[in-house]
């Protein structure tokens, strides 16, 4: 006797009705897992914000060599990247598309490094230095009011992620293995403590502040 007659009848006929149901079943999307993540970000969970820097810093450097930059330009456009996501994560209006909002940012960098590595050529041109960037003088003052209210949460942070941080910032083009000698970490450590760095930073009611009023 074969194992499939061995079965109950009923069981027999009830067994595709019982697997259409399982995979009828609503699973969770990705855009919901994503958002969840962002979520968690906002509130400063560590573990989200190393969630996200795996899952798109890859694609966030691919993006940025596409502009033909130096690796340090490259490692300088993604830092900035994660740092404006620190300073906004609050108030991005579609926590599901933040992958096109890291995309869009990392692209806007890029371009600003582009654009600074050609500046900084030689020219014949002797108005070139003279001539006025095409941000506003609002968006100037606003960029600066940001810049100073990061500066001083990055100096709230315990000595060890403020360290991490100020380097990273400094020097974004060291790897983990450069930046735990000229730290003294364990090259394990540093994605973990950025990670925490990140979460509160990201929960700074003063960055916070900034952020509502740049969106606004």
């Amino acid at each position: 006797m074969s194992s499939l007659s061995a079965v109950p009848q009923h069981s027999r006929s009830s067994a595709p009705t019982h697997l259409a149901a399982v995979a009828s079943r609503p699973r969770p999307s990705s855009d919901e897992d994503l958002a969840a993540l962002v979520h968690a970000a906002r509130a400063g969970d560590a573990r989200a914000w190393t969630r996200l820097v795996e899952r798109f810093d890859p694609t966030l450097r691919r993006i940025a060599r596409s502009y033909r930059l130096a690796p340090a330009d490259v490692d300088d456009a993604v830092q900035t990247t994660w740092l404006e996501l620190v300073e906004r994560i609050a108030v991005v209006r579609e926590p599901a598309a933040i992958a096109g909002w890291l995309a869009t940012v990392t692209r806007r960098n890029a371009l600003r490094g582009r654009q600074r590595a050609t500046r900084e050529q030689l020219t014949d041109d002797p108005d070139a230095g003279s001539r006025q960037d095409a941000d506003g003088p609002e968006e100037r003052v606003l960029e600066a009011e940001r810049r100073d209210v990061l500066a001083s949460a990055i100096g709230a942070l315990p000595e060890r992620n403020r360290r991490l941080v100020t380097v990273l910032l400094a020097q974004p083009e060291l790897d983990y293995r450069r930046l735990g000698t000229q730290l003294s970490m364990p090259p394990g450590s540093i994605g973990p403590s950025r990670a925490r760095a990140f979460a509160q930073l990201a929960r700074d009611p003063h960055l916070r502040a900034v952020s509502g009023l740049a969106a606004a």
